[in-house]
């Protein structure tokens, strides 16, 4: 009978083969190595989530816009401020024909993920009021931005 390929590879280790200089008893440790390699083996096949389609998000919203307005803090509060009156952050927010985290009144942000939604949002501000502080005070007077 021949020996399987994987028992020869084993065999073929040294130190998992050699208890002493002597080589006593080399049966019982051939035994416990496999199963430690067995187990070392199958834990590196089985992992969670291996091969997913969908790019894992690590930033949350706010930490996103933070980045965008290159970590300007005064701005950040006011969108914090902003975005929190008109949204909560909620990206699947909807108030009558407007959508998402700036509740812009583009159909295009119901299909756009949170962080597009933010990107999109600040692109808005930026052309119609320069920065967030000043979307902010117009949103005080006038109750939208």
């Amino acid at each position: 009978m021949t020996r399987p390929r994987f028992t020869l590879l084993l065999d073929s280790i040294s130190m998992l083969i050699k208890q002493s200089r002597t080589e006593a008893q080399p049966a019982p440790i051939k035994r416990i190595a496999r199963g430690v390699l067995i187990a070392v083996m199958g834990s590196l096949c089985i992992m969670p989530n291996a091969g997913g389609s969908k790019p894992v998000q690590y930033v949350d919203y706010k930490t996103y816009a933070l980045y965008l307005l290159d970590f300007n803090h005064q701005e950040h509060q006011c969108l914090l401020k902003l975005y929190g009156k008109e949204s909560a952050w909620n990206p699947l927010a909807v108030n009558g024909s407007h959508y998402g985290i700036p509740q812009g009144r583009s159909t295009y942000l119901g299909t756009l993920d949170g962080w597009g939604q933010v990107r999109w949002g600040l692109d808005y501000i930026g052309h119609r009021y320069g920065e967030p502080c000043i979307a902010l005070d117009h949103w005080k007077a006038k109750g939208w931005h």
